[in-house]
């Protein structure tokens, strides 16, 4: 039994070597089959030329077609800059003109013994029947006069003193007058001597120039030639009765030019001097502007010319507008609000703005003759210069680079100066697409030229 075993054994030993040495060479004829083929090098590609930017001139360079387009560059005609700029909005506040201001003062010192009543031009009632209660009213603060309307009547003294005074200079050129040509027929005749007969004549010159002194005077104060007139014929009846007495002291007081009342300092019975404001009147038909404007807006303004058209609009009202001149800035920077008092004037004929109103004004800077526009993008500045990139010519694809002076700006438009000097001119073209990109490009393309 055990020698049958050990025989088994022996022969599946055999089979088993014999099945392996078969796997060996099945494995080894299959990996023989599998072997990498050689693969070929592929052709050798032609060599192609790429395109680039060429410099053909200092800051001038040459661009490919392919490179424009790919840059997409877009340019435009440089324009003059023919048309207003509006400038930022001021706050203002409507005052009276001071050039239309009246202060009203009476030639003589007296006292107020009547007022000027509404819409009577040249009253012809005396004195006494102007302050009558129950008559029409007197002239108030508010009330609108007319040129050359009375306003009041002082009774002076000193006018009636200067009247007198004529009277009796002309009486007594009146009586030298007949004293000296007395004597001169006596010298014609040998009976004086020809000193009495200077000393007289003398006299009557002395008499004329006192005349036309106090007739000046009185002219000076407002007589008119009319009154004067009046003065010396007291001097032909002298005893009668005077018949301009209601008159002899009486100063009238009438406003020099239309407008409204903006003060009344005086009533019946107040004593005044020459100096005292008796009625202060403006015309209401032009209106002061001041405008107080923050030190850096000022340089919007400095360079403005002066005067020049604003618009003035009310904050209720926009829509409506009035016009007037802007005319100065103040020399006074307030040390507090920082600000410089900006002032002109606006028109009110139908008087619908009011003194002590606030408004809005609006300015434009005009156009400038030396001003060039381009659109914000055709600027590239780098913090050192500004630059444009120029077309020379439109049918060409050479671009030169620039320098210009930039002299102020918008959101969309770059004021430049014009000439040689700042380098850009009315009609050129300038790059306002891919101009940055094009700046760089530039840069690179100048950089590779070789320096000698």
């Amino acid at each position: 039994m055990f020698s049958q075993l050990t025989k088994f054994l022996r022969i599946a030993r055999v089979v088993g070597l014999a099945l392996l040495v078969l796997a060996v060479g099945g494995l080894a004829a299959w990996l023989g089959t599998q072997q990498p083929k050689a693969v070929s090098a592929p052709p050798a590609p032609d060599v192609v030329e790429v395109e680039k930017i060429t410099v053909s001139a200092p800051n001038c360079v040459l661009v490919p077609e392919s490179i424009a387009r790919h840059l997409a560059l877009k340019t435009v005609v440089v324009k003059r800059a023919d048309q207003s700029v509006p400038l930022p909005l001021f706050q203002a506040t409507l005052n009276v003109d001071s050039n239309l201001l009246q202060r009203i003062h009476s030639r003589f010192a007296g006292e107020i013994v009547a007022l000027g009543q509404v819409g009577q031009i040249n009253p012809t009632s005396p004195p006494a029947s102007l302050s009558k209660a129950g008559t029409t009213p007197t002239l108030q603060y508010g009330d609108k006069v007319e040129a050359g309307q009375l306003l009041a009547v002082v009774w002076s003294k000193d006018l009636g003193e200067k009247k007198s005074e004529l009277v009796n200079v002309l009486s007594k050129y009146k009586l030298d007058a007949q004293v000296a040509g007395r004597l001169r027929d006596l010298y014609n005749q040998s009976g004086t001597a020809e000193k009495s007969v200077l000393d007289a004549e003398r006299a009557v010159q002395e008499d004329k120039i006192n005349i036309r002194r106090i007739e000046q005077t009185l002219i000076t104060f407002g007589l008119t030639q009319a009154d004067v007139a009046k003065v010396r014929s007291e001097v032909d009846d002298p005893d009668g009765e005077r018949a301009n007495a209601a008159d002899w002291a009486r100063v009238e007081v009438r406003a020099t030019h239309a407008g409204v009342i903006l003060e009344r300092n005086i009533g019946i019975g107040y004593i005044v001097d020459t100096a005292t404001d008796l009625f202060k009147i403006g015309d209401l038909k032009s209106l002061s502007v001041w405008a107080h404007v923050y030190d850096y807006d000022l340089p919007l303004l400095e360079n403005l010319p002066t005067p020049m058209a604003w618009t003035i609009s009310r904050p209720e009202r926009p829509a409506t507008v009035y016009y007037g001149t802007f005319e100065q800035i103040g020399s006074v920077i307030d040390p507090n609000q920082h600000t410089a008092l900006v002032s002109g004037h606006v028109d009110n004929p139908n008087g619908e703005l009011k003194i002590g109103q606030s408004v809005t004004v609006s300015l434009k800077r005009p156009a400038s003759a030396w001003e060039l526009i381009v659109p914000t993008d055709a600027l590239v500045e780098d913090g050192v210069e500004s630059i444009v990139i120029v077309q020379p010519d439109p049918t060409k694809l050479e671009y030169e680079r620039r320098r210009v002076r930039v002299l102020r700006r918008t959101r969309d438009w770059v004021y430049l100066q014009e000439g040689l000097l700042f380098g850009l001119r009315a009609d050129e073209r300038v790059v306002a697409a891919g101009s940055l990109l094009f700046q760089e490009a530039m840069k690179a393309a100048v950089a590779t030229v070789p320096t000698h």
